[in-house]
């Protein structure tokens, strides 16, 4: 994160604060906290770590969130109002969506059914013969802090926006990179839904900013959004 934006935002001369939030590096290995929906837990504790800082102008603080942290940012901003802008890099309107797609509708149905466990019997029959695809999902829970499928999938339900996006108030960018593996097509869901100042911007292949989170021309997105440059 540093070298992916951190840098950028330091030779441009601002105060730049990286976190590992729930879920994520050290949070999750050594203290063992795990992925949590309601990201506005995480984002006002550390607003009121920054606003003891006299470098921090409370006025000017900004949130950018990367990856699926395009829903976790949103997700705070819909509570945190101290916050004067945001960033979704890329634009995350529902995190179950690449989780569930790719289920057989006779297994969706014994999700949607409470089957607890006819479910995990299923993922665990189903991945048996496909060690790639069973430690990717390992993988994936992980950060849930779940072993059990059927508490993974049915717990990823809660990481979405759609009852939360028009109570943002601060300017929002969104970003649409070209080519998005994990939330193809999400982008514009949230930004239709936002009642606040937004701006949607799409990354092509062209500029060679396509796939997740557009890294190559990320920094350059957010400065020029949160300083009010136009981007050609």
């Amino acid at each position: 994160m540093y070298v992916l934006g951190g840098a950028g935002a330091l030779a441009r001369g601002y105060n730049c604060l990286i976190l590992n939030g729930p879920g994520q590096g050290d949070s999750l290995w050594v203290r063992k906290l795990y992925f949590r929906p309601d990201w506005e837990k995480v984002i006002t504790p550390v607003v009121d770590a920054m606003l003891r800082h006299r470098e921090v102008d409370p006025k000017r603080i900004a949130l950018v969130g990367a990856s699926q942290g395009g829903f976790w940012v949103p997700r705070a901003l819909a509570f945190e109002h101290r916050i004067a802008a945001g960033v979704a890099d890329p634009g995350v309107w529902d995190v179950s969506d690449p989780w569930l797609r790719s289920l057989p509708k006779f297994v969706r149905d014994v999700l949607d059914a409470g089957k607890k466990s006819q479910f995990d019997q299923m993922i665990q029959m189903g991945t048996a013969s496909n060690p790639r695809a069973r430690a990717m999902l390992h993988f994936r829970m992980r950060p849930l802090g779940m072993t059990s499928f059927y508490d993974a999938f049915h717990a990823v339900r809660d990481y979405n926006l759609a009852e939360v996006a028009g109570r943002i108030k601060c300017p929002m960018l969104i970003t649409d990179p070209e080519g998005e593996q994990f939330f193809p097509g999400q982008a514009r869901k949230p930004y239709d839904a936002l009642q606040c100042p937004k701006q949607i911007i799409q990354f092509t292949r062209e500029q060679g900013a396509e796939q997740h989170c557009e890294w190559p021309l990320q920094a350059t997105a957010i400065i020029a959004f949160t300083t009010g440059w136009t981007i050609p």
